[in-house]
């Protein structure tokens, strides 16, 4: 299925790059987008040997920026992956900023990116939200994370049933510890609060873990990939837990 195409918010690196190299090989044709300038054209001189890719500057926190580029897209979607999202501390006696940070790029940039690429996604085509395992689970000081996240699942079973009718799939991903460069640098800052080495910490996180190892960002793209295909036109409403 030629010139097929793929959106990915988040793109530039860590799990959005990833999955923008795995839909590449797929034979999707990618449009990334970050806010980072530099980050986004290095990711698109690193892969576009993989296929067609462009990148676009946008800030998911800032709705006037997500309406003016909406009122210049004309490309027919294929795939739109909401992998956008950032993550802080704030508790309920301090943090009223980042908490409006978290949901204004987490949740709320992500419903109106959506409600505005509605009209270009095509009938068959598939929306993957990412949420993350703190989607079903809490944790204290992350009270902006955790809402915006279970809010992602919420959403993805309200439009699975709204965009039935049209064959548009509506699935989540839910990651937990995936080795990113983000995640490593927690991780080493968090073994230094406990003064340990990072290998030990990473060591002591893993055991903890089914699998015993952090998922690999291209694993989160094999899953990606998978639910944007053929294969999966009967699956919707899902969410899966890659851990």
């Amino acid at each position: 299925m030629p010139n097929k195409i793929a959106l990915v918010t988040g793109g530039s690196s860590g799990i959005g790059r990833a999955i923008a190299e795995q839909l590449l090989l797929a034979g999707f044709d990618v449009r990334i987008f970050g806010r980072n300038v530099k980050r986004l054209a290095e990711t698109v001189e690193n892969i576009s040997r993989f296929g067609t890719i462009k990148s676009f500057v946008l800030d998911l926190s800032d709705r006037e920026r997500i309406d003016c580029l909406l009122a210049t897209w004309t490309e027919p979607v294929r795939l739109l992956v909401n992998n956008a999202g950032i993550c802080g501390i704030e508790t309920l006696e301090h943090g009223a900023d980042v908490w409006e940070k978290i949901i204004n790029t987490n949740l709320n940039g992500l419903y109106y990116f959506t409600c505005g690429m509605l009209r270009f996604i095509e009938s068959g085509g598939s929306i993957i939200n990412i949420s993350s395992q703190l989607g079903a689970e809490g944790r204290a000081g992350f009270g902006a994370y955790c809402a915006s996240k279970h809010a992602v699942l919420g959403l993805t079973k309200c439009w699975a049933k709204e965009l039935g009718a049209k064959q548009i799939t509506v699935n989540a991903i839910c990651p937990g510890w995936v080795k990113t460069e983000m995640a490593m640098s927690d991780v080493k800052k968090m073994a230094n609060e406990k003064g340990i080495t990072p290998d030990e910490f990473y060591a002591e996180l893993s055991n903890n873990l089914d699998i015993k190892r952090f998922v690999e960002p291209e694993e989160i793209g094999h899953l990606a990939v998978f639910l944007a295909s053929e294969k999966a036109r009967a699956i919707s409403g899902q969410s899966y837990f890659i851990k």
